[in-house]
């Protein structure tokens, strides 16, 4: 290859591949999924990008850009394994983390449970300060620095890595936290330290406080892999990498390390990402795109809605509730390695423990001793015998392990591996109405598209089940998420903390946060705005489309309504509140307009394959249930469509669950 090309690298980190995509100026396309070979996440990336690259044959010298993406934070605030972290506060405000919001998630559990576990930030290490701010900012109790300095030697004498600061009203008057931060790395100047007040801008202080802890939480060790990651580019002469964020944005290296909690659902992103090309096309678009990607562990369910990526407020990992802007996907934990069992009622139960990558299913003969999903999709033949990657499915193990859960469930092998099957679809299914329905949309009016490992596996078999008549499986499903680390914009932000009631004699207010987030933008024109508002009295805020130099307050109140009504089902005649401003702009890689396949979802005319039937590609493989047909794109991905609703529906057993 010429030294005069130039290649942008995409690489997306699984659970058990690594996914490599690549273009050039020149409108090349080159893809490989690379099975993980080390537990060590930098090494194993490191390892998987020079095999990828090797492979096709291109040079470090010509690689422009490289994007990646990962779910590393994402398996830390899942796995929290990680040593545990200080918290800094207000005296008299070290259990908010405790308290929550005592949400009764188990309405019939004897005793509400707290929202964070303890053992992230135990009693020992939350540390009370004298000082306040009121919450308009004014100092009302000046810090005791005799007493900061005993906290901050305290702290540094008990070994931890990492402390978060979250003092009150930190967002109106950041200078406190300030303070306590200088004090800390006085003592400590290796500590990695989150401040509240950059970690959220919006009040609340126990959804700030989390944040921020669990910010603090991972920010060492995702600070030493992304440091290692970028240590190793750099000695092989490739660029430093501009890395996927939660909201499907691209970032440089050193404001990720600043606040890595930004990569809490980051792989999820990057498939939105890759999906958006394939996607509702046109912004005016009426019909609402659900996305399906089934991985190793879970199956991420996104929407797509008038050519946009839906985004939201608050994340969900394991019972965490997180304040995080992001792409808004609902995880079902049912993925290729969930677990198989058979519970104490007799019921087939599928997840959510997963057997990870390593040793994996049974199937993938590295001594895995467990029933999986991909198990029973081996002893049904709807794997090929050989994965991406030239990893080899082991059909007698396979076949092995799903025998004592035919044996408990009294029937044959095949009948267990199907009502395991139709275990996931019916899961999927569940999520994506919740999902769904919980935005206003109506599923059996959306398109569903697929992607991931096994997310084209399960898709038809879950729209049967939801209502839906078509599937889209685009081109190169199985490394979406590293196609959509190619896609993804680079992306800046500024958010500016609000309390204004929304009448005119406020108007001027927010123009003037308007004009703050505009000298940020450094003279970009090309600035997406978006208020976040309650009714008075409310809580949880909307967030809706602003237009600072045509709206006015009547039409701010009116959409609000409008977006209310939609979400919620009604709206009210009282007065609202503007809690946020936000201001985003973005930079489009422009070595995609011509790299990219082409986004043409237009089917055509000749059936490639009736069901039931296996498709299988070079990244992921199809299953084409009874009753439905398959058709090639234009861009080299699959339409499937049901013909007929007299195909088999899924049989979960007698006893399945």
């Amino acid at each position: 290859m010429s030294a005069t090309e130039a290649w942008s690298i995409g690489i997306d980190v699984g659970g058990t591949y690594v996914d490599v995509a690549a273009v050039d100026h020149a409108g090349r396309y080159l893809r490989r999924k690379i099975p993980r070979i080390d537990k060590d996440p930098a090494l194993s990336v490191l390892a998987s990008l020079d095999d990828a690259l090797q492979s096709m044959e291109i040079a470090p010298q010509v690689v422009r850009q490289l994007a990646h993406g990962s779910t590393l934070v994402t398996n830390m605030l899942l796995e929290r394994k990680a040593p545990p972290i200080a918290v800094v506060t207000n005296r008299g405000f070290a259990d908010i983390l405790l308290i929550g919001r005592q949400s009764r998630v188990d309405l019939y559990a004897p005793v509400a449970t707290p929202q964070t576990p303890r053992m992230l930030f135990p009693d020992r290490l939350r540390f009370e300060i004298s000082g306040r701010c009121d919450a308009g900012g004014e100092e009302i109790q000046p810090l005791d620095h005799a007493e900061l300095l005993t906290v901050a030697n305290a702290i540094a004498d008990s070994g931890v890595a990492g402390v978060a600061i979250c003092l009150l009203h930190a967002t109106r008057n950041p200078v406190h936290e300030l303070a306590v931060a200088q004090a800390l790395a006085s003592t400590r100047p290796d500590l990695a330290i989150s401040l509240s007040h950059v970690v959220d801008v919006a009040p609340g202080e126990f959804e700030r406080f989390l944040a921020t802890a669990l910010d603090a939480y991972v920010k060492r060790s995702t600070q030493d892999y992304l440091t290692a990651f970028g240590d190793g580019l750099r000695q092989r002469g490739l660029p430093e990498p501009v890395i996927m964020n939660s909201d499907a944005g691209l970032r440089p290296l050193a404001e990720v390390a600043a606040k890595p909690l930004s990569l809490a659902l980051a792989g999820p992103a990057a498939a939105m990402s890759g999906f958006s090309l394939h996607g509702a096309q046109d912004a005016n678009d009426a019909a609402a795109c659900i996305s399906v990607e089934t991985g190793g562990t879970t199956t991420d369910i996104g929407l797509i809605e008038q050519g946009g990526i839906v985004c939201g407020r608050k994340i969900e990992i394991d019972g965490l509730t997180i304040s995080l802007r992001a792409t808004d996907i609902l995880s079902v934990p049912i993925g290729g390695g969930s677990i198989v069992q058979i519970n104490q009622a007799g019921a087939l139960r599928l997840g959510p423990q997963s057997t990870g990558s390593i040793p994996g299913p049974a199937a993938y003969g590295r001594g895995g001793r467990l029933p999986t999903l991909t198990d029973a999709l081996v002893v049904l033949k709807r794997l090929p015998t050989t994965l991406a990657g030239g990893l080899v499915l082991d059909a007698a193990a396979a076949g092995q392990v799903m025998a004592g859960i035919a044996a408990a469930l009294g029937c044959d092998v095949e009948a267990a591996a199907n009502a395991v099957v139709a275990a996931a679809a019916a899961a999927i299914a569940e999520g994506v109405k919740a999902h769904a329905y919980r935005h206003g949309i109506d599923p059996t009016g959306a398109r569903l598209i697929a992607g991931g490992g096994g997310g084209a596996q399960h898709a038809a078999e879950v729209a049967d089940l939801l209502g839906c008549d078509h599937v889209l499986v685009p081109a190169d499903a199985g490394v979406i998420s590293a196609l959509g680390c190619l896609a993804a914009p680079e992306m800046a932000a500024a958010e500016v903390a609000l309390d204004l009631p929304l009448n005119e004699a406020c108007w001027s207010m927010l123009l003037a946060a308007v004009q703050t987030i505009a000298d940020k933008a450094e003279g970009r024109t090309e600035i997406a705005w978006s208020l976040e508002a309650v009714y008075q009295g409310q809580s949880v805020a909307l967030e809706f489309v602003f237009h600072p130099d045509r709206d006015d307050p009547a039409s701010i109140a009116q959409r609000f309504d409008q977006v209310h009504a939609r979400v919620r089902g009604h709206a009210f005649q009282r007065e609202m509140r503007l809690l946020r401003l936000r201001g985003q702009w973005v930079t489009r890689p422009a070595i995609l307009q011509a790299a990219i396949p082409a986004k043409s979802v237009t089917a055509t005319d000749d059936v490639l394959q009736a069901g039931p039937a296996t498709i299988f590609t070079e990244t992921s493989s199809l299953w084409v249930p009874a009753g439905w047909q398959c058709r090639m794109t234009a861009d080299g991905g699959f339409q499937m469509q049901r013909v007929s609703r007299t195909g088999t529906r899924p049989n979960l057993l007698k006893g399945a669950a």
